[in-house]
């Protein structure tokens, strides 16, 4: 239920809105001048307020004013009998949701206050996530309050001030590198340098000289004598992401470094100390690597001293809207856009998808609906059509009336496979049934279909 404030001098209008928007289940205040209507405001929170062009003690529109200092989230419609078409577009422009003329039928304007009450919702909730992105604690860019995320952010409070080695895991996109900067940043070597190095964007043969530094003259193009990322990391902490993909020969160097804190550059003979906190990072399974012989056991075990599990998004999906609207914010910024907001239809897809790609799957798709989105909010229309597909109305089976029973089983089951992309065991889960009882519908749907082509 909402509050809404109806100000009009005319006491026939007034009490045929009071009368009309009581019936839709909302408290309705009114006044007959814009005194009595800033006396009610200063007394109670108002969602939404209708206000008459022509008060007898003010304009509509210098109301509005003070009602926008008063009560900031509340919206407004203005109304009049004799508005001119200047008059209209001047109230638009200063923020008022919507102008109607006074012979308004009272089907249409609950289609406009209906709406108007979704953007005011929809504004407050935006705002409730702004309000929670600046309270963020000292995880900093770690975004997110569900109790998955919530577990991460406590273990990395635990496990930021200890030099243990750790080994970050979980699937492409989740934010591994964020983690890494968060526990650096909360350690006591935050003053030093964070030093950062994908092992899967170097070939082999440079990936050596990049951990280790190399001496002028070591190898065709070494003109001058390079620091490593260990030499540069020396009192502070060295991420190393997609530690899969280093090769063996490189992996024996790491060890030696973990276990001695001491190495070589490449073409060198002077041996190097040095003191860091190594982070790593893979999204493959290292224990499957290692029964296959393609990574280390003896390093395995050496980076996984502390092991953090991040969740995939689809795990955390009370995160998704708050990720969303920072997202959006960012890129409106960029762009040099008005700030914006998501309709709930395309909020609501946002959290049905199961997001592949994890966060940075939202982050694009989010900065693609900015380009994109032509108002002010981001619609379902907005977002590609994989998201689309998961919007509540695919969700529904529409059956016809005087459908046979027969006929409500197949549309349920076929409905089901196509939403679950075919997964037989999903699909039995979602319908309650077993799964040797979806096969046997599914062979008999198939008999049927096969009989009716035959006669």
């Amino acid at each position: 239920m909402s509050v809404i404030l109806v100000v009009d001098d005319d006491a026939p209008t007034r009490e045929a809105l009071e009368s009309g928007l009581k019936k839709m289940g909302h408290e309705i205040i009114a006044a007959g001048t814009g005194g009595a209507a800033l006396e009610e405001v200063r007394r109670q929170a108002v969602d939404l307020a209708i206000i008459d062009l022509k008060l007898p003690d003010m304009e509509g529109t210098d109301l509005f004013e003070a009602l926008r200092i008063l009560r900031p989230a509340a919206m407004a419609i203005m109304i009049s009998g004799h508005a001119t078409v200047d008059e209209a577009v001047s109230a638009l422009k200063k923020g008022i949701y919507d102008f109607i003329t006074k012979d308004f039928r009272m089907h249409e304007l609950r289609k406009v206050v209906n709406k108007a009450l979704e953007t005011q919702q929809l504004l407050a909730e935006n705002e409730r996530l702004r309000q929670a992105l600046q309270d963020r604690g000292p995880a900093g860019r770690i975004l997110g309050r569900g109790p998955a995320l919530l577990k991460v952010i406590h273990l990395i409070n635990q496990i930021a001030p200890l030099k243990s080695t750790v080994l970050l895991t979980g699937e492409s996109g989740v934010g591994k590198e964020l983690v890494a900067e968060a526990i650096h940043h909360q350690s006591p070597r935050k003053l030093k340098p964070l030093v950062k190095l994908n092992c899967g964007a170097l070939p082999e043969g440079l990936i050596e000289s990049e951990l280790f530094g190399h001496e002028k003259g070591s190898f065709t193009g070494a003109i001058q004598q390079r620091k490593g990322r260990f030499e540069l990391a020396d009192g502070g902490t060295i991420f190393l992401d997609e530690i899969s993909e280093m090769p063996p020969s490189t992996q024996v160097k790491l060890l030696r470094v973990l276990q001695e804190g001491d190495f070589e550059r490449v073409g060198g003979s002077q041996t190097l100390k040095t003191d860091v906190r190594v982070i790593a990072a893979t999204n493959v399974d290292l224990e499957a690597a290692v029964a296959e012989g393609k990574f280390r056991k003896d390093l395995f075990y050496r980076l996984h001293v502390i092991h953090l599990e991040l969740p995939a998004l689809r795990e955390r999906v009370e995160d998704i809207p708050i990720l969303a609207l920072h997202f959006l914010d960012k890129f409106c910024l960029e762009n040099n856009r008005p700030p914006m907001g998501f309709a709930p239809e395309a909020m609501s897809a946002l959290k049905r998808f199961d997001w592949p790609g994890n966060v940075r799957e939202l982050q694009n798709v989010v900065e693609r609906s900015v380009a994109l989105c032509q108002g002010s909010t981001v619609e379902l229309e907005d977002l590609p059509d994989e998201i689309k597909r998961h919007s509540p109305a695919d969700d529904k089976i529409t059956i016809p009336v005087g459908a046979s029973m027969e006929e409500i089983e197949r549309l349920a089951i076929t409905q089901t496979l196509r939403k679950t992309g075919g997964d037989k065991e999903l699909t039995a889960r979602l319908l309650g049934i077993g799964l040797a009882t979806l096969y046997r519908r599914l062979k008999e749907m198939w008999h049927r279909e096969t009989t009716v082509e035959e006669h």
